[in-house]
Parts: structure tokens; C-alpha cells; sequence
């Protein structure tokens, strides 16, 4: 844990600081012993396919738990998100593995969900190797090893003003908090399975490094567990290894045609302005962007029907 302090105090202590200090104490976490049985928020983790050479999307989201009424209190008014993807989510095994450039992680690896863009920062705490021997991106000639985990940090605002007060923003009731842009570690055979899987102080292990799912409501009170009980339900993904195929690109909703609103899907997406998870059909290629050649051929589709599966 003391590495997300170093994390979270780097970038948002100030903003925190304001907060808190307006506010009622907060009262002392309690260990994490049962699942959330009633009044849950809940972080889910998408499927995916991929290969070492295609990657693929992971998409994880977030939703608030219901409303208690509680002016900037409570997991229905969470405002940070800290925790650790296992990749894969025994802690044990091949990594996924992500785009690496000069030792850091590539340009749009990771991502902002849709939710959340412009709103929010999201923070990779082990991308670098600095002044450690174990990070996303390792110098494997140096003898540095890669994690087969992701810790992650989201929380808000994305800029702080120069003066004055500063407002915590809330995340959204509901919707994707942050992409990963994913690839299977070479070798890897085909048709693998990969469980993704959030940590929470209900693991009986994790590991070395990784963290157990935190969550801070706008008062910025650690909410993660109602007396013993986690505040937060879980919902796990996977990664299976190999490109998926794609009978007809554009066809969003799987009904077999390509309908113009989701033709505007793609232009879209081709544009930046929605994700590519929101229609993988578009990206034929796996590459996690939408290309003119990939629109023409859902186009096409459109006009003269999907070809035969």
C-alpha cells in the first residue's frame, strides 16, 4: 500500500486536503471479511481477444452504489479508485503484456474510459523501472522482470486551478473508467485463457506489489468496507489468446447488418470521439483504432449485406 501513497500524494493530496478539511472526520476502515451483500457499488472487467502481434481492448468500469442520502459520503459519491489488475488474475503465470517505448508504456496503452474523459486522471503506478527491478516495461537485458499485474489510479480533477478552492468531481453514476490496450506475451499458444481480476482485501493472496481495490468518496473517506463488509461487488473478465473473428465489419450489435447509426459508430471512433470497445467489428485489424479502409469495407457491408459467417 505504501507505494499508492507515494501515488496518490504526488498528485492530488492538495485537492484532497481541501476537501477534507471542510468535512466531518472520517470514520475508521474496518477490516474487509465478507463480500458486499446488499447497497454494493461495483467495478466490472471486460472480455477480450488477442494475439502477440493484435491487440486487444480490455474495458473496466465502475458504478456507484446507491444513493444513502449522504451529501459527499459513501461509496454512492466515489470520487478515487485505486487498485490492481492481475493479467493474470491468479498472480501466477505468462503476463499480458502492453506496447513499451524508451521503458515506458506506448502513447494510448492506457486510457481514460469514455466516462470519465477530460474529467479525470488515471495514474499507472508500476509502468517504469525506475529505481526498481520489476515494472510493466523492463529492461530484460538488465535483468529486470516484468509484472504480470497493473496498478492503477484514477481520481480527479484532471487540472487543478492555480488558486482558490478546489472541487473533487465525483465519477459518473455508471460507465467505463479506463482501456487497457492489451497483447499476449510471445509464445503464448492459442486459445489460452486469461482471467482478468480486480485484488480486494478478499483474496486470500496477491501478488508481491499488487494492491487489494480502494475507494474514496468526495469527503475523501476511505469507503471500501461497511463495517466488515466490502462495499464493492466484482465482476471478472478474460483474455483469450487469438485474433476473434470478425464475419462483418460494422455489424455492432451482432444482428447480421450494418445500420447507419452504426456507421456513425465508426466514424466515431475513427475520429477519437468514442472508443473502439463501444464496436470491435470496425477495427478488423486489432489494432485498436479505426482506419478509412476499415470503414470503407462497413460501408460496403451496409450496402450489400454482410457476407456469409
Amino acid at each position: 500500500m505504501r507505494r499508492w501513497v507515494a501515488v496518490m500524494a504526488a498528485s492530488s493530496v492538495c485537492a484532497l486536503t481541501a476537501v477534507a478539511a471542510s468535512a466531518q472526520p472520517c470514520p475508521t476502515p474496518g477490516p474487509v471479511g465478507s463480500t458486499c451483500g446488499s447497497n454494493c457499488a461495483a467495478i466490472a472487467v471486460g472480455d477480450a481477444s488477442g494475439s502477440s502481434a493484435a491487440a486487444g481492448m480490455v474495458s473496466i468500469s465502475f458504478t456507484q452504489g446507491p444513493d444513502d442520502a449522504a451529501a459527499q459520503r459513501g461509496n454512492d459519491d466515489v470520487a478515487a479508485i485505486a487498485f490492481t489488475l492481475g493479467m493474470p488474475g491468479t498472480g501466477e503465470g505468462a503476463p499480458l503484456v502492453f506496447d513499451c517505448v524508451d521503458g515506458n508504456l506506448a502513447p494510448g496503452v492506457v486510457a481514460p474510459g469514455a466516462a470519465i474523459a477530460g474529467d479525470f486522471t488515471v495514474v499507472v503506478e508500476n509502468a517504469q523501472c525506475t529505481n526498481r527491478n520489476r515494472c510493466l516495461c523492463p529492461d530484460t537485458a538488465a535483468g529486470q522482470t516484468r509484472d504480470n499485474f497493473v496498478n492503477i489510479a484514477i481520481y480527479g480533477p484532471k487540472t487543478l486551478p492555480e488558486q482558490g478552492p478546489v472541487t473533487i468531481p465525483v465519477l459518473p453514476d455508471s460507465g467505463e473508467i479506463v482501456v487497457l490496450k492489451l497483447k499476449a506475451a510471445s509464445g503464448v499458444a492459442q486459445g489460452t485463457v486469461v482471467p482478468l481480476h480486480a485484488f480486494s482485501a478478499l483474496d486470500a493472496s496477491k501478488p508481491q506489489f499488487a494492491a487489494n481495490l480502494s475507494i474514496g468518496d468526495q469527503s475523501a473517506c476511505d469507503v471500501t468496507a461497511t463495517g466488515t463488509s466490502s462495499a464493492v461487488t466484482f465482476d471478472d473478465g478474460a483474455f483469450t489468446i487469438g485474433v476473434p473473428v470478425r464475419a462483418c465489419a460494422g455489424d455492432c450489435n451482432g444482428d447480421g447488418a450494418v445500420a447507419i447509426n452504426e456507421l456513425i459508430t465508426g466514424v466515431n471512433i475513427a475520429l477519437g470521439s468514442a472508443q473502439v470497445t463501444s464496436c470491435p467489428s470496425f477495427d478488423g485489424n486489432g489494432d485498436g483504432n479505426v482506419a478509412i479502409n476499415e470503414l470503407i469495407a462497413a460501408v460496403n457491408n451496409a450496402l450489400n449485406g454482410c457476407p456469409a459467417a
